[in-house]
């Protein structure tokens, strides 16, 4: 019993805790109070833009990578694509990578209390953003595609004759 309450009071301090993020007509909502703009970020869109609310300066600019035939082919996954979301800060010229979808990009955007609310990013949250999260996917794409990998291929001279190899 005392394991059950435990749980449900888990669930709820969650749930209540929580940051509400909605994309809608346009507006990040965070618990139903504008944050941002933005522009894209569908369902089906390549590229998102987040914009300020009051001058719609672009902000931060985030563009769907789509790497055909990098990742093992499974059953999730049949094409073998890696994909993940390349985020810019603009104007600071700092990038990370998530693997993530865009709303939740945002979210750790908005966790992160990168943005300041006149628009200005806050300079070491960033760095603290970039130093988290990183590049990972680039890094080793950029890794695998400078192999210099050596491959030996020995000749043997041709024999005349019918060439039959017994035991080997």
């Amino acid at each position: 019993m005392k394991n059950i309450f435990l749980v449900l009071l888990l669930i709820v301090s969650f749930l209540g805790f929580s940051q509400d993020i909605k994309l809608k007509k346009g507006e990040v909502l965070v618990d139903d109070k504008a944050w941002l703009n933005y522009d894209g970020c569908g369902g089906f869109s390549q590229s998102c833009s987040l914009m300020m609310t009051s001058n719609k300066e672009e902000v931060i600019y985030m563009n769907l990578v789509i790497v055909p035939g990098v990742e093992p082919i499974t059953n999730y996954n049949k094409t073998g694509d890696l994909k993940y979301i390349e985020v810019k800060f603009l104007g600071l010229n700092k990038i990370i990578e998530l693997d993530l979808t865009f709303k939740k990009a945002i979210s750790i955007i908005y966790n992160s209390k990168c943005v300041n609310a006149d628009g200005t990013f806050d300079e070491e949250k960033v760095e603290r953003l970039v130093e988290k999260y990183g590049t990972p996917f680039s890094d080793r794409l950029n890794k695998t595609t400078n192999n210099t990998n050596t491959i030996i291929i020995k000749e043997e001279p041709r024999r005349s004759g019918v060439n039959i190899n017994i035991g080997r």
